[in-house]
């Protein structure tokens, strides 16, 4: 069974029903349009507040209302009979996910749509591969549009092909676990549960059940999730299964029922909407897909439903992965067909041809495609031998097999063969549960789209209680200060991990991916100096002040130039000296951890003891310092004051660090003695 399917529907019973609330946000929804007889009744959200009209039907009703969607009403939405298709040209597109501002982005930067949003695609076709609904916050934007779209083309020779996909199907049968709060809002103030929106009596309602799940185009499929031998073996004809999905899994509850008759092939983990077996290099060959094309008398199959980077061709374009994570409403790619040619087309208009690598930074890392994710939108399951993995062997460095499992937003993404290793010279010596590096299989991130940085650093609360969970969060926060500080800093992300041994949970908390040289010198076009000392005076007199004072404001003294501790040695393109980048904070006072202590070589007695570093620092020096450090105050507080995951006195302990190294810096009679002759 799918790991949360049915997440959200016990919340339907509470948000259906919830009342308005007190507070009304100010935003515009709609419309949504019911028939009634004869007679339509209307629904819309104008400024946080509901409206409604009731509107004959006999003509054809046009809805227009300003920071809304333009609709005319068709009087029916019969289902089309089944055929296959011929086009000269093609883009399909899928999992938009409610992100209308990049979808409309895509079809204008490609001329589908002109200026105004108006079919300019002549006699070509669009192919939508399912999930529009859920996740992002302009769902009727996207539904009406393509509403639009669908009898624009029709005039003009063209054709709208819209597809359902796993979350149409969801909504209809009353799973609402992923709807964007403002959708509750729309719920609770009209008293109309969210699936009632899209009931069989709406117009969008019967508008969706009137859609297939799969058709062909050009002798290729399309279908949101992807077709599994199981199905196939039971129907191959599209003709069929599309009959079947309408008449018997559409409301029809077939989730209340196990029996492996056809409905619920289609219904359950294997069916067309949810499998996921083409984004799984470790059980997806050349010989399976074959099978697959075959039955289908197909030569290509096009699906969605799985995140990648980035548009995907494995199989010399037998197998199409088009889900570009436009879900994360920043970027999204669609497929281009013309003249016989595949290309991905790109946000900014420009294309690249299929299955050609780029050398452009469209190409993701694992990292940064995790870091496009909102802060624990991810869970990860590492499964290994934890005994070895943390057992007395745990400082060889040697990496042992383990199964990584992706979880985004509660839904299963894929699952990695990859090897763990202990990382961290101190913490693999102190901690139960030291960080760890994560290799993947650089054939696996080829078959899935990635670039060839195949590692990804993850540290962890030092213990499974809670006083270690605070110290992860603080140490992800200043990662996130000294972006602030200077932008060239390494990012972090936050994740949920969750440790298993033989698939039994042992461990359970929140770490974060840190971002590697390789990925920082991808990211900016760094050249990374790994051999060499390299002293103080060699680095950008700016970045080494602003670095310094930074170490100082958080009590870090665990750090070391000439020998490389703690931080990276970088050459940036634009600047003639070397910068220094700092990184593992867990020594530092402002986090203290109960395991921190100084260097012997150093006058502190712990490490909560304020010790500057830098080195013939000049009294002009310190007061630019000053300057800019009080430019970039309130912004730094902002970070820790809006971090919901700190506890109430993490954020005092660390404002008030904070707040003594404004007044070092504020204290002009104790600059000598502490920044210039320290």
């Amino acid at each position: 069974m799918l790991y949360a399917r049915y997440i959200g529907s016990l919340l339907l019973i509470i948000i259906a029903s919830a009342a308005v609330a007190q507070t009304k946000p100010t935003y515009h929804d709609g419309p949504y349009i019911a028939y009634r007889g004869d007679s339509l009744d209307v629904m819309w959200i104008a400024d946080g507040v509901v409206q409604q009209e009731r509107a004959s039907s006999l003509a054809p009703y046009t809805f227009t209302r300003p920071k809304l969607p333009t609709v005319t009403v068709r009087t029916s939405h019969d289902r089309e009979p089944y055929k296959e298709y011929t086009a000269s040209k093609y883009v399909a597109i899928s999992d938009i996910h409610g992100q209308y501002s990049v979808f409309d982005q895509l079809l204008k930067s490609h001329n589908i749509v002109d200026s105004a949003g108006s079919w300019a695609y002549g006699d070509g076709h669009l192919i939508i591969v399912g999930d529009m609904l859920d996740r992002g916050d302009q769902v009727t934007e996207v539904l009406w549009k393509l509403y639009q779209l669908e009898e624009e083309a029709r005039l003009a020779g063209g054709k709208v092909h819209i597809l359902l996909g796993n979350h149409e199907l969801m909504v209809m049968e009353g799973n609402i676990g992923y709807i964007h709060v403002k959708y509750r809002f729309t719920s609770g103030a009209s008293q109309v549960p969210y699936p009632q929106l899209f009931g069989k009596s709406t117009v969008l309602g019967q508008w969706l059940r009137s859609k297939p799940i799969s058709v062909k185009v050009n002798n290729t499929v399309f279908v949101h999730g992807g077709f599994s031998t199981k199905v196939l073996k039971q129907e191959n004809s599209l003709e069929k299964i599309n009959e079947v999905f309408s008449a018997k899994v559409i409301d029809q509850n077939v989730g209340e029922s196990t029996a492996h008759n056809l409905p619920s092939l289609l219904y359950f983990e294997n069916g067309p909407l949810w499998y996921r077996g083409y984004a799984d290099p470790r059980g997806f060959d050349e010989a399976t897909a074959q099978e697959i094309l075959t039955a289908l008398q197909a030569d290509a199959i096009v699906v969605g439903h799985t995140s990648m980077p980035r548009i995907v061709s494995i199989l010399d374009d037998r197998i199409i992965l088009i889900d570009s994570s436009i879900k994360f409403g920043k970027s999204g790619e669609l497929l281009i067909y013309e003249k016989g040619d595949l290309f991905r087309g790109m946000m900014d208009g420009s294309r690249l041809q299929l299955g050609i690598k780029a050398n452009s930074q469209d190409v993701k890392s694992p990292f940064e495609y995790v870091h496009e994710l909102a802060d624990t939108d991810l869970t990860i399951i590492l499964d290994t031998d934890l005994k070895k993995l943390f057992g007395k062997n745990r400082e060889k460095k040697k990496y042992q097999e383990a199964t990584l499992t992706a979880i985004h937003n509660l839904e299963f993404n894929r699952q990695w063969d990859i090897r763990l290793k202990t990382r961290g010279n101190m913490r693999k010596k102190t901690c139960r549960i030291p960080p760890l590096k994560i290799d993947f299989s650089k054939t696996a991130l080829d078959y899935l789209g990635f670039t060839a940085n195949d590692k990804l650093k993850l540290v962890m609360p030092c213990e499974d209680r809670g006083y270690y969970q605070q110290a992860v969060y603080r140490e992800h926060i200043l990662y996130q200060l000294y972006q602030v500080v200077d932008s060239l800093g390494l990012r972090s992300h936050l994740v949920d991990v969750i440790l298993e041994n033989k698939g039994k949970e042992k461990y359970s908390f929140t770490g974060f991916f840190l971002e590697d040289e390789t990925d920082f010198a991808s990211r900016t076009g760094a050249q990374v100096i790994e051999q060499g000392i390299i002293r103080d005076e060699a680095i950008d007199r700016g970045a080494y002040l602003r670095m310094m004072f930074f170490q100082f404001m958080i009590l870090n003294t665990d750090f070391g130039i000439q020998n490389k501790h703690n931080v990276e040695i970088v050459k940036m393109p634009s600047k003639k000296r070397v910068i220094a980048l700092p990184y593992d904070f867990d020594y530092a006072g402002i986090i203290n951890n109960d395991y921190a202590v100084p260097h012997e070589s150093l006058p502190q007695e712990t490490v909560r003891d304020p010790l500057f570093r830098g080195k013939e620092v000049t009294i002009e020096e310190v007061r630019a310092m000053q300057v800019y450090f009080e430019s970039i105050r309130p912004q730094m507080e902002k970070i820790i004051s809006d971090a919901l995951y700190l506890t109430k006195s993490s954020k005092r302990w660390m404002l008030k660090d904070i707040e003594s190294f404004y007044s070092a810096l504020a204290n002009e009679n104790r600059w000598k003695n502490t920044f210039v002759n320290p």
